[in-house]
């Protein structure tokens, strides 16, 4: 007598190569995406460390402002202004400058941060002293908003 019990036709199992193809295009899109957003974010914190540098020229224009009445005259070195000065060169700052109460400070050229990527903060007399930011770099990059 013959074997009637075949046995069943097994079926390869597994991801097609359309399959294969469509992940990795996806992957790719996504990472084409977030990889410059994570990026941006790199630099935007390392930049914080030149925005921090202002913190103690601004300070010293707002009480040389209130003590003049007047924005000019507030220079590095002058009426209770820290002097102008360059940074550690293994930090991010390069230089931090204060003219008539305008303070400029100029990056490191350093992970993807340029020396024209430079953070100015213009005063407003008045009370409190109102600041502006501009910067030929940072505005255009996005580092300093």
């Amino acid at each position: 007598m013959k074997n009637s019990h075949r046995l069943p036709v097994r079926r390869d199992q597994g991801f097609t190569l359309i399959e294969l193809m469509l992940v990795v295009a996806i992957i790719g899109i996504l990472a084409a995406v977030v990889i410059p957003a994570y990026q941006n974010r790199l630099k935007k914190e390392k930049f914080a460390e030149v925005i921090a540098a202002s913190v103690a020229a601004k300070s010293a224009v707002e009480a040389c402002v209130q003590k003049l009445n007047a924005i000019a005259g507030c220079d590095g070195g002058a009426n209770g202004i820290p002097a102008d000065s360059t940074g550690d060169p293994g930090g991010r700052v390069a230089t931090v400058s204060t003219k008539n109460g305008v303070i400029t400070i100029v990056p490191q050229v350093k992970d993807g941060i340029l020396a024209t990527d430079t953070y100015v903060l213009t005063p407003t007399a008045g009370n409190p002293v109102q600041w502006s930011t501009s910067g030929s770099g940072c505005l255009a990059t996005v580092l300093c908003k």
